[in-house]
């Protein structure tokens, strides 16, 4: 009947079971029937039952008892039974006895009991006591409850609300599993618990978080790394079970090498997966459990907390990839805002020099009559401001994202080119100014047949040096060259003249007097490797994720707009390098670029000097930043 009764209906005739018992001893005679069935009672009863008389010495315990505290009768009978009770509790019971009322005789308590192997249990006591004329105790019988499980399922509940409700106060992954890794700890009692990530493309197990008696040992762990083959989570993942493992003593030379990188050893463990919507992503631990063994509630309650813990580290890396995503983002934006300076930089210089020199051109045409030239440069005003227009019409475009630089140049400059030609033609009919005109656009605009050449790249390089040599003369830098013999590439001569110009020209501008650049022609395999390494400022990391994006500068507008070329810092046209890429792209060849920043400038805004004599900072010959840029031209299969 007691079986079938649900948890309440239990603990009341539990209760009654209780009452009539204490009932049944106060008014019980001593006699042989009714002590033969008063025994037989206690010894049905479920709950452990304890009888003493009035010195206070165990007359009888019932087999619940020695169920569940491992003593018998044959032990404890004619003693007072402190072996069962712990040190800080020997007058816990006698004192509360003492401090009962004169009418009351029933006593209960919460409190603990130890067991003969030593386990600490939580209990709820209730005692009977029978009294004497001046209200000392003649005997009383002891009914205990062990609550040692149900106190544990509610204090592990307990703990996995808390960790839900702290979920928004740890925005920080690592603070947030660090909690956890804590609460598990005291759950458990463990001496360590820990969250083990897996690496999936290393093929290793890291620990995210870590907890341990000892704070040495925690910030070793943390910095552990194993391959998967090594722990026995290597098992949990391939398996995807929990493992409980009491004894680990079997295996101890297979996990030596873990124990002396985690700096203690491991006696028993318990492991759980933590997954994700497809996949395990690591497992939650917890070791070295410090009274008993783990079992089926430390497993239930691991993998409750493990759902929480799962989801915390899902939501983290969301949310990490949504502060990257906005970080690119801004980056971007300012990327853009920045090209569009420089665009808008590149469209004005050039109309203001048309501008001027349309002026210039006035007062050269002012010998002839007005009225047949004033409205002829009307008109090519009037067209400049067309353009002047267009420009702020690039702004809306770009702002947009619709960037079609190419197209943009080609319409304003055909529709100056054939305007121009048209109005001098009609309007003065000076054929050498038509000539003069058309030839300047014809160089400047107008796509050329490119020829393809074979090319020796060593010769053609040092060719190359020995005209830039003499255009930045009025720098102190030198030029290191390196210089191997190889077969011929092929092709065409304008392109790769820009390209090898272009990339000794930055980085001239880029490395400040008593600087040094080495150029290097190497020959491969089936090519040739052109390299500019200079010793340089370098590029910070923002720089270099847009160098070849097109109309992005290094510099700031206004920090090369009044420099010349080779200049320090003169650098600052975005086009030149999407140019070079373009090239690389149409002309079948490879263009790379690695660099490091100077730490004594580490920002755009930072100011070098332009002089490593100058630079303060510097010690050694030369700047700590560095960038290389290499191209690799395959060879024809001619060659």
């Amino acid at each position: 009947m007691i079986q079938n009764a649900t948890n309440e209906e239990l603990k009341i005739k539990i209760k009654d079971l209780e009452n009539k018992l204490l009932e049944a001893s106060n008014a019980c005679q001593v006699t042989k029937k009714a002590s033969k069935n008063y025994k037989r009672f206690l010894r049905f009863l479920p709950y452990p039952v304890i009888v003493r008389d009035a010195k206070g010495l165990i007359t009888y315990l019932n087999p619940a008892f020695s169920k569940t505290f491992g003593w018998t009768l044959s032990e404890l009978k004619g003693k007072k039974g402190d072996q069962y009770v712990p040190k800080l509790l020997k007058t816990e019971l006698t004192d509360k006895i003492k401090a009962l009322p004169a009418h009351k005789n029933v006593l209960e308590l919460s409190t603990k009991r130890l067991t003969k192997d030593g386990k600490i249990l939580d209990v709820m006591l209730r005692a009977g006591v029978d009294k004497d004329q001046n209200n000392n105790p003649e005997g009383m019988i002891i009914v205990l409850r062990d609550m040692t499980m149900e106190k544990r399922i509610q204090r592990n509940r307990d703990a996995v609300a808390r960790i839900s409700q702290v979920l928004p106060q740890y925005p920080d992954l690592r603070k947030l599993l660090f909690y956890v890794n804590t609460e598990i700890k005291e759950l458990l009692e463990t001496q360590s618990a820990n969250t083990i990530l897996l690496n999936e493309t290393q093929k290793e197990f890291y620990f995210l978080s870590a907890t341990h008696d000892d704070p040495t040992t925690r910030e070793r762990i943390e910095k552990a790394r194993f391959p998967v083959d090594e722990l026995l989570s290597g098992q949990v993942v391939k398996t995807g079970n929990s493992i409980i493992v009491n004894d680990l003593s079997d295996g101890r030379n297979q996990y030596k090498s873990r124990d002396q990188n985690l700096g203690y050893k491991v006696k028993n463990v318990i492991l759980v997966p933590l997954r994700n919507k497809d996949r395990i992503i690591g497992i939650l631990a917890a070791d070295n459990k410090k009274t008993g063994d783990f079992d089926d509630t430390d497993l239930e309650t691991l993998n409750t907390i493990a759902a929480t813990v799962a989801l915390s580290i899902e939501n983290a890396r969301v949310s990490r990839e949504l502060r990257k995503a906005y970080e690119e983002l801004k980056s971007l934006n300012k990327a853009k805002d920045k090209m569009i300076n420089h665009l808008s930089h590149e469209l004005k210089t050039p109309v203001a020099i048309l501008l001027s020199s349309f002026k210039i051109l006035s007062k050269k045409l002012a010998d002839f009559p007005e009225g047949t030239w004033r409205p002829t440069i009307e008109r090519i005003n009037r067209n400049l401001d067309r353009i002047i227009g267009i420009e702020g019409e690039v702004y809306d475009i770009v702002e947009n994202k619709e960037v079609f630089h190419h197209k943009i140049f080609s319409l304003i400059l055909e529709q100056c080119q054939d305007e121009i030609e048209a109005l001098i033609a009609e309007e003065t009919g000076e054929k050498k100014v038509l000539t003069k005109i058309r030839k300047k656009i014809d160089d400047i605009f107008n796509p050329r047949d490119l020829v393809v050449k074979d090319i020796f790249m060593d010769q053609f390089v040092k060719k190359r040096i020995k005209a830039i040599e003499q255009d930045m003369a009025f720098r102190n830098i030198s030029i290191i060259k390196s210089l191997e013999s190889s077969s011929y590439i092929s092709m065409p001569f304008e392109p790769l003249k820009k390209t090898v110009d272009g990339l000794i020209r930055n980085a001239v501008e880029n490395t400040p007097d008593g600087g040094k650049i080495e150029v290097f022609v190497i020959k491969k395999d089936n090519g040739v490797e052109f390299m500019v390494k200079d010793h340089g400022i370098g590029l910070t990391t923002e720089a270099q994720k847009r160098i070849f994006e097109g109309f992005f500068s290094t510099q700031e507008t206004m920090n090369y707009s009044s420099k010349k070329p080779y200049d320090f810092n003169a650098g600052g046209k975005g086009a030149d390098l999407l140019r070079m890429k373009i090239f690389s792209e149409r002309f079948n060849f490879k263009i790379s670029m690695t660099s490091n920043r100077c730490r004594r400038i580490p920002e755009n805004k930072d100011a070098c000097p332009g002089s490593i004599q100058e630079c303060k900072k510097i010690k050694g010959p030369s700047c700590d930043g560095m960038t290389i840029v290499k191209c690799f031209f395959p060879f024809s299969k001619q060659s």
